[in-house]
């Protein structure tokens, strides 16, 4: 037998400065990768952190990859149907 359950959903602005830096560990592990050159022209591969950017920055990538938390931080979008 299934149950029906409501949990609140959070968009990131929303959350408070615990459940943000909760969120902010959890994206450490996942950096995001780009091509740039060094000095002498050479590709190379940096990488991006979600927990260096400022707080607009955060706000707009989790606005656009419509990302929605509990109230700890934790993603949970994938719950809804």
């Amino acid at each position: 037998m299934s149950r029906l359950i409501s949990i609140r959903a959070y968009k990131y602005a929303e959350l408070d400065d615990k459940a943000k830096e909760n969120f902010i560990n959890e994206m450490w592990d996942m950096p995001f990768d780009y091509e740039d050159e060094d000095e002498e022209g050479n590709p190379i591969i940096k990488y991006d952190y979600f927990g260096e950017w400022d707080l607009e920055e955060q706000i707009d990538f989790c606005e656009i990859n419509k990302y929605l938390f509990d109230k700890y931080g934790n993603l949970i979008g994938h719950l809804a149907e």
